[in-house]
């Protein structure tokens, strides 16, 4: 019903600016949508309860964390909001075990310029599952999801092992169920869509089965897809010249990602960047740039 809708590409501001809403408007028209800046100025307890829901109840139940008190079995806290007044950002974490570094999910929201919301990150990894060390290089340094620096040994583990680009371990396989929580978070704040910028190739189609529409992308999508065909200047790229580019990469989500991640739009002349994709609160917008695709 959606698959041609139309995203302008010039967003325009949804709501006042922070300073222009009243409290007395806040309270009198339930209509009126809030900025994340806005509720970060409740009390401690009050944003507790209001961001408790970004996190779904079956996701902190996998590892025995109470949703309400956000503990673990033994009264240890696993679940930590970032909240601060002032700020314009909302950003949970839930960590197993006793190492608050070893996260299972981080979830960060934003205000934009536009007074409309934006997904900064979306994390969510099994935790007991093997790590691999593609998040920093052999000297140490952090590569960014591979965009800046590489560590090549271990994504060719982790590609062997079935990781995307970008994973340091399985996922949990929940973004349906989180994607649900966020929008009604955004219907609480009477917002009509949210916006993000896929990281990879995997993360571009699973919003497209998500029900994201592209803002900006969408002819990049198109012209990949077309360029991985038999006679496509791309399908012709894998040529086995790297691990991450084998003749048959062009038939999956995953081997594609791995081709685009390993620098192959260079064959068409483009980059992996700039995309930005949109979620209407309630609608499936239909887009799939690659039809009947397996991952």
């Amino acid at each position: 019903m959606f698959k041609r809708l139309r995203v302008n590409t010039e967003p325009k501001k949804i709501i006042p600016d922070l300073e222009d809403i009243s409290v007395s408007q806040l309270i009198g028209d339930a209509s009126l949508p809030v900025t994340i800046k806005a509720l970060n100025s409740l009390p401690e307890n009050a944003k507790l309860r209001l961001y408790r829901v970004l996190i779904p109840v079956q996701v902190l139940a996998e590892f025995d964390i109470n949703p309400r008190t956000w503990k673990n079995l033994e009264k240890i806290q696993q679940v930590r909001m970032d909240a601060e007044q002032g700020s314009d950002k909302v950003k949970i974490h839930a960590w197993h075990g006793d190492d608050p570094q070893n996260e299972f999910f981080y979830l960060e929201l934003a205000d934009n310029q536009y007074n409309g919301i934006d997904m900064n990150f979306l994390i969510a990894n099994n935790p007991t599952s093997e790590k691999y060390r593609t998040d920093y290089d052999n000297e140490g340094r952090d590569t960014l999801f591979g965009t800046v620096h590489r560590n090549i040994i271990e994504e060719e583990k982790a590609m062997q092992a079935g990781l995307s680009p970008g994973q340091v371990r399985e996922g949990l396989r929940c973004s349906s169920i989180v994607f649900t929580h966020v929008e009604t978070f955004l219907t609480m704040m009477a917002h009509h869509a949210f916006f993000l910028e896929p990281l990879t190739y995997v993360s571009a189609w699973i919003f497209e089965k998500r029900g994201f529409a592209y803002s900006k992308g969408h002819q990049l999508m198109d012209t990949i897809h077309k360029e991985f065909q038999p006679g496509g200047k791309l399908h012709k790229a894998l040529d086995g010249s790297t691990p991450f580019r084998q003749p048959d990469q062009w038939k999956s989500v995953r081997g594609r990602a791995w081709a685009i991640h390993d620098g192959i739009l260079q064959a068409i002349d483009k980059k992996w960047d700039d995309l930005k994709m949109i979620k209407q609160v309630g609608r499936h917008a239909g887009v799939s740039t690659f039809p009947d695709a397996e991952y």
